[in-house]
């Protein structure tokens, strides 16, 4: 079934599958909303809504009340952090009705629970726009090619004077624009590797292994640096049992500036970050290093739990 006619035609999967990405993007910032106001369901509603139809529903005033009521929750917000949460809901609601009219107003019901979600969580936090960053790249990668297919029946998101209109278009941006190939790494090391594992000479460290951070979850990259200090500091937030272990490793292929700081927090890699999709080789153990102060590893361990908290992970693999 087609919606009523525009300037292109919208399916009701088509439809489907926005509602459903407007709600996994603007579901993490839910918990920033009941953290303000616990006893209120209207942007909880909301989303429910946006999934009842993503998943098969019929379209129905089930949407449209329910992103009134979580945008009119907006408005009674008592911060600017659940203000943006409950209108992340309330966009996600209102994808529902998204119209096949080539114009910059229809993006809000596609990028705008991202943008919003992506607001509140950088208010939440300090107003670390880092934390907006991660957040953004996150709903790029949710993006289904459905979703993508759609994104380009409407104009690019043009560039506004508010922060969510700037989220707004670093999200299209993200989505639309291929990214750069990662920038080849000629650094002559030596090279740290920071783990809990016990390992020994000749031993290699190889990518597809669960994470030793964050959920666990498998990795695609081993990382690496050229610093003595950021070995120990990933030896201590390691997970698993033993001791924080550092040793000198040996890359068997190309290296590439590690994201996670290079592109988000520190423009140019001056920590000399890196990651690679290829083996390392254990040269030997680094014995005698100054282990970071507890201070330090308290408060990012709190901060990673914190990003946990909005579906970031601590390594974006």
């Amino acid at each position: 079934m087609r919606t009523r006619s525009g300037d292109f035609d919208l399916t009701m999967d088509e439809l489907r599958a926005i509602c459903g990405y407007a709600a996994a993007c603007a579901e993490p910032a839910l918990v920033i909303y009941r953290k303000a106001h616990p006893d209120d369901p209207r942007p909880a509603a909301a989303l429910q809504a946006a999934r009842v139809f993503a998943e098969g529903a019929p379209r129905s005033r089930q949407q449209r009340t329910a992103a009134a009521d979580a945008h009119r929750a907006a408005r009674e917000a008592a911060d600017e952090a659940a203000r943006h949460a409950a209108d992340a809901a309330g966009d996600a609601a209102s994808a529902a009705y998204l119209h096949p009219l080539a114009k910059v107003t229809q993006l809000r019901h596609i990028l705008g629970p991202a943008a919003h979600a992506a607001r509140a969580a950088e208010l939440a936090r300090g107003d670390d726009p880092v934390v907006a960053e991660y957040v953004v790249t996150a709903a790029a990668k949710r993006a289904t090619p459905v979703v993508l297919d759609v994104l380009t029946c409407y104009p690019r998101a043009p560039q506004g004077r508010s922060r969510v209109a700037a989220l707004m278009q670093r999200l299209d941006s993200l989505l639309r624009d291929p990214l750069p190939p990662p920038r080849v790494v000629e650094d002559p090391g030596p090279f740290f590797h920071g783990t809990r594992a016990d390992l020994r000479p000749g031993d290699l460290l190889t990518p597809g292994w669960r994470s030793n951070y964050g959920s666990g979850r498998q990795a695609k990259h081993i990382y690496l640096t050229a610093t003595r200090e950021g070995a120990p500091l990933a030896a201590e937030l390691a997970q698993g049992e033993g001791p924080g272990r550092v040793y000198r490793v040996e890359p068997l292929g190309t290296i590439e500036d590690d994201p996670n700081v290079t592109d988000k927090r520190f423009p140019g890699n001056p920590t000399r970050s890196y990651r690679t999709t290829e083996p390392l080789r254990v040269v030997e153990e680094v014995t005698g290093w100054s282990r970071p102060a507890p201070e330090m590893v308290r408060q990012m361990r709190e901060r990673m739990v914190e990003l946990a908290e909005l579906g970031i992970e601590a390594m974006d693999d």
